[in-house]
């Protein structure tokens, strides 16, 4: 299920969203000029947030920021044109409501925090790993997390495959990200009660996305704008 746009209309420009988009862009096209593998490999390790050295105390030899810091660059790298071209669909389609409701400034504390406490429900997952951790997925689960608290009736298009066949549907956003944070929950908790996390530390940062996503459940109403509180977008 692949959301394509919200039917909201809103007064005002996103614009941290785009700023974020832009900066997730401009990095991951620094991330692929790196033409030796070796070399982008060490840049990547640099920034990532590997649970063991940050549960360790342990600085790479070289490394551009102390490892407390890597819980927010983390969130600015991707491992490939589809991983950051899916995050930023659902940070296009999700974020700009719930920019609309905190605020431009609100909405970077909110997001940043989000990932933070995405990456560190991660850590807390599998405190051993070495396997970076990258992406800006925790941060946009806590945008998602956000936008079903506001809301959770707003109409989302949304592209679902159906074997070969594109299937167009306009659906409630409970039931888009209500069904994405389901599927989240099953496997991190699956994959807990099958030791992949301690065997395997990789794949998808399951975790990630469950801790944004609960503190984007939450934080929504402390950093929201007082004026905004009592206004939503129109609808069309």
């Amino acid at each position: 299920m692949i959301p394509l746009r919200d039917t909201n209309r809103l007064p005002v420009l996103p614009v941290a969203v785009y700023a974020i988009v832009a900066v997730n862009v401009a990095v991951f096209v620094q991330e692929i000029e790196i033409a030796d593998p070796g070399a982008r490999e060490a840049f990547i390790n640099a920034y990532a947030l590997i649970p063991f050295d940050l549960t360790h105390g342990v600085q790479l030899l070289g490394a551009a920021a102390p490892t407390f810091a890597t819980l927010v660059t983390s969130q600015f790298l991707h491992g490939s044109v589809l991983h950051i071209a899916f995050n930023m669909l659902f940070l296009a389609v999700f974020g700009p409501d719930v920019e609309y409701v905190t605020g431009h400034l609100r909405f970077v504390v909110f997001y940043l925090v989000c990932g933070v406490l995405g990456g560190l429900a991660q850590v807390s997952a599998g405190p051993g790993s070495h396997v970076p951790s990258i992406g800006a997925s925790g941060a946009i689960a806590g945008v998602l997390g956000a936008y079903i608290v506001r809301f959770p009736t707003s109409n989302v298009e949304t592209l679902v495959p159906v074997g070969c066949f594109p299937l167009f549907l306009r659906l409630p956003a409970i039931v888009v990200i209500g069904l994405w944070a389901l599927v989240q929950f099953m496997h991190g908790f699956g994959s807990m009660s099958s030791h992949v996390l301690s065997e395997q530390g990789g794949g998808i940062a399951y975790f990630a996305h469950i801790g944004g996503f609960l503190a984007g459940l939450f934080l929504i109403e402390l950093l929201a704008g007082p004026r905004r509180n009592r206004r939503t977008p129109v609808r069309r």
